[in-house]
């Protein structure tokens, strides 16, 4: 690849990141904690910095790391939990994209101990989502190992009390996962306000999965929020 070519890419990469970051940010679903990663097409990682500010992310807030979490010792460090980031891709050749975040309603889900459920259409294409058991840190190759083993082959995984892993086969579709998975977090809990929520019945989520997984429909959900947050998408 030519360098300009391959400055095109790493420009590229970056704008999607960090309308990811805001976009999730403005939803609640990353705070001053939250990151996003990709795997580059060298293997390689490319995340937020842990000092980043998420709320005023910006394309050069975003560093490369080795596959094995190395990184330059002069450029801001990424984020503690950047362990994470490598277990997924090392467990998961197919996934591309991982995002974790802290959002509100699957976090008072899984601090009331109730599982994933499905209660709204989107909802399905997240499949199984397991609840890892613990709040701690998955500052640490261990625990980002048991992490990426509950999440084993899935969308997602809760982590108890702590917040949320999406992942996905690229930027855009772990994003508009990780928005679908909160929306249905939150009916989950209203909707448990009013009475015993409706859960979709396994022919209704497998109707949902075939009919809603589509990328046109994961670009209309991107869209939506790129346009709601003005944000572009031009690198």
């Amino acid at each position: 690849m030519s360098t300009v070519a391959h400055a095109h890419m790493d420009s590229d990469y970056r704008t999607m990141l960090t309308n990811a970051v805001t976009m999730l940010e403005h939803l609640g679903i990353i705070d001053f904690n939250g990151h996003f990663s990709a795997r580059l097409p060298d293997g390689k990682l490319l995340i937020n910095t842990g000092s980043s500010v998420r709320s005023a992310i910006t394309p050069d807030d975003f560093i490369v790391v080795g596959s094995n979490g190395e990184f330059s010792d002069t450029a801001p460090p990424p984020p503690k939990e950047l362990a994470l980031h490598v277990a997924v891709y090392k467990a998961r050749p197919d996934v591309h994209a991982v995002v974790h975040g802290h959002p509100k309603w699957s976090t008072l889900l899984s601090s009331a101990g109730l599982d994933y459920r499905v209660i709204m259409a989107q909802g399905a294409l997240l499949g199984e989502v397991p609840t890892f058991p613990s709040p701690r840190s998955v500052n640490n190759p261990t625990i980002a190992t048991e992490v990426a083993e509950v999440l084993g082959g899935g969308r997602a995984t809760l982590l108890r009390a702590h917040g949320s892993v999406v992942v996905a086969d690229d930027i855009l579709q772990a994003t508009v996962l990780a928005i679908y998975l909160e929306l249905n977090a939150e009916r989950y809990v209203n909707a448990s306000m009013l009475g015993e929520p409706y859960v979709f019945s396994d022919d209704e989520i497998a109707a949902c999965q075939k009919g809603l997984s589509s990328r046109g429909l994961f670009e209309k959900c991107w869209n939506y929020y790129l346009a709601s947050f003005d944000l572009s998408d031009e690198g």
